[in-house]
């Protein structure tokens, strides 16, 4: 994290923007680190708020961002930590949770998708690797494509007489 910070810092840097890191423990960042109420007007940030938060987050099997940046999700109602608000993406995202039907939902998807190209509401800097250790006779072990879980298949797995 200190190597992605520094590098950021640099490169904002490089174009002006001075950047103040503060590492918060993730206790704190997470109870209660942030202000409540609106999100800054598109005009200027708001004293006391920061302007750039770098977290880590793990995709999950649906790919609903929902709790990150639907305008009734700023905390401490929700996960919408960058305070970020776009109405017609609050409609993409009703659409896209209750919409039972996987083709209709990747084009809402799509959509949201061009939103986010449009307004950046987030950097992603980087996908990480996941690495697992499995015991040597642990059979049919396969973690989760999307690195979220572990034991998506525990039901499968099984090891040299029945042990682990």
């Amino acid at each position: 994290r200190f190597a992605v910070e520094t590098i950021i810092q640099r490169d904002l840097q490089a174009i002006g923007i001075k950047l103040d890191i503060q590492n918060i423990p993730e206790e704190a960042f997470f109870a209660g680190a942030f202000p409540v109420g609106e999100a800054s007007p598109p005009t200027g940030a708001i004293a006391g708020r920061d302007d750039i938060l770098e977290i880590a987050d793990n995709p999950t099997y649906d790919p609903d961002d929902s709790s990150m940046f639907s305008c009734n999700q700023f905390p401490p109602n929700g996960g919408n930590l960058v305070f970020y608000c776009n109405h017609a993406l609050d409609a993409l995202y009703q659409q896209e949770l209750t919409t039972p039907d996987p083709g209709a939902r990747q084009n809402i998807f799509a959509q949201i998708h061009l939103i986010y190209l449009k307004d950046f509401p987030m950097v992603v800097l980087y996908g990480s690797k996941e690495l697992y250790l499995v015991r040597r006779g642990t059979h049919n072990f396969r973690p989760s494509p999307t690195g979220a879980y572990v034991t998506d298949n525990i039901w499968e797995w099984w090891c040299d007489n029945g042990k682990c």
